[in-house]
């Protein structure tokens, strides 16, 4: 290097070392303004809204993730975050699981978009089903209509990516991020309820442990039931019993009695579909002997215990479902021919339960809630879509006991679980007949 005399000479060098300096320096300050915009964005958000600082900073996440590592890797992520949002929905903002449901659907679609299909009936049903949910979308003014939107949007969503042409060939590549992340959420509730931590005997009183999740029982019943039904998808026997058992023990724990339901025919069908009888039965003799040992049971027996005489009259079964499904049902009749069409309109049930019960209910039932709802038209779409899902590939061991959680409790109002069930249905279509082999099936 040439020596440089004089003031020119310093300026010079003073020129050269900013030159060099300067590409680094524009690409270190570019991304540390942007960080501090964004903490600035969310500070503002966290004052006034903590979803939505929780949702902004869910977008800018699904950003990244999109850029880095593509489309696949953000649609992954959204469903492997779904089970500890169920598992922590307690601690966390209101409705962040919906939001995160939402936006996976929305980059799954995209993933599978053009959307083509083997059969019209999904694409025909979801048409109607999502035409009366936009309809209704347009009259609605709370922001509870809204989320109810997302809700039902995000299922029609994830049954039509799911079954696509598309969908089928690239949903069994979600089976390891999402199912890990199932059965390691499975691993820390385990480890929360044998502690003691959490919420024990809050909502039924009958000693069940529920964590950290919220504070009604109900999308962690559904959510541990789903994943329980998968454990029955994987290979080998004691695999089968063991990770059915992850699930079905924190299921039991919830006390909520349509999960029982919802395991049941889970088994059900597993049996059904098994070639090999004998491996079937010693699965549920695994099954049996872990749920005596850790006393999960114990609750459901105290609860049935405790309620005994509820089924003494149609509108104390099920723990006074059916005065609920009777008032739904008579505020859609006294609605008139119009809502018998296209329903009464998102989150109706509430004001018909608070006239004639004196409080606000949910519907506590797919089958009230969307044809009380969503009227004939609207419930005609709902059944063609399940109709679908269960002529697809979609494993229905996992499918069966979701459908009938949802006609005796409702699992649309749970969207975080109904989508992780969705998802691990398609992730485990295909293969053989359960318990006919011991490889794992095919995706």
């Amino acid at each position: 290097m040439p020596i440089i005399r004089g003031s020119n000479g310093i300026l010079a060098i003073a020129t050269i070392v900013v030159n060099r300096a300067a590409p680094r320096l524009s690409i270190d300050v570019f991304p540390a303004l942007l960080a501090g915009l964004g903490a600035i964005i969310v500070g503002v958000l966290v004052v006034k809204s903590p979803p939505a600082a929780v949702a902004f900073v869910g977008l800018i996440a699904v950003g990244i993730a999109t850029l880095r590592y593509g489309t696949f890797a953000a649609a992954a992520s959204a469903f492997a975050l779904l089970p500890w949002m169920v598992t922590f929905e307690g601690v966390l903002p209101n409705q962040v699981g919906t939001l995160i449901a939402s936006a996976g659907a929305a980059v799954l679609l995209t993933l599978v978009w053009p959307l083509e299909f083997e059969s019209r009936l999904i694409p025909f049903a979801a048409f109607l089903f999502v035409g009366v949910t936009l309809g209704h979308l347009a009259l609605s003014s709370d922001k509870e209509q809204f989320f109810q939107a997302a809700k039902y949007l995000d299922f029609a969503g994830v049954a039509l990516a799911t079954t696509s042409t598309r969908g089928r060939e690239l949903m069994p590549r979600f089976k390891r991020p999402v199912y890990g992340s199932c059965v390691a959420a499975m691993g820390v509730q385990l480890l929360v309820i044998m502690a003691g931590l959490g919420r024990v005997g809050t909502y039924y009183h009958a000693g069940e442990r529920l964590g950290f999740t919220g504070e009604a029982p109900h999308p962690l019943a559904l959510m541990t039931m789903v994943i329980a039904a998968a454990g029955l998808c994987t290979s080998t026997s004691l695999r089968k019993g063991l990770l059915f058992a992850l699930g079905a023990v924190p299921s039991a724990f919830t006390g909520v009695r349509s999960a029982l339901f919802g395991l049941f025919a889970a088994l059900l069908t597993f049996l059904g579909k098994s070639d090999a009888k004998l491996r079937a039965a010693l699965v549920l003799g695994v099954i049996a002997t872990v749920a005596f040992a850790t006393g999960a049971l114990d609750v459901l027996t105290h609860r049935i215990a405790n309620q005994g005489s509820e089924f003494s009259s149609l509108a104390t079964a099920g723990s006074g479902r059916g005065e609920i499904w009777t008032a739904a049902l008579r505020g859609w009749e006294h609605a008139g021919p119009w809502a018998w069409g296209l329903g009464t309109g998102l989150r109706s049930i509430p004001a018909f339960e608070l006239k004639e019960l004196g409080v606000e209910l949910i519907g506590h039932s797919d089958i009230v809630e969307v044809l009380v709802q969503f009227g004939v038209i609207g419930f005609a779409g709902f059944l063609g879509i399940w109709l679908g899902l269960l002529r697809s590939p979609s494993n229905s061991i996992i499918l069966v006991p979701i459908l009938a959680f949802g006609a005796v409790n409702g699992s649309l109002e749970y969207v975080s679980s109904l989508t992780i069930g969705l998802v691990l249905a398609a992730c485990f279509a295909g293969g053989r007949r359960a318990g006919s082999s011991s490889s794992p099936p095919s995706g």
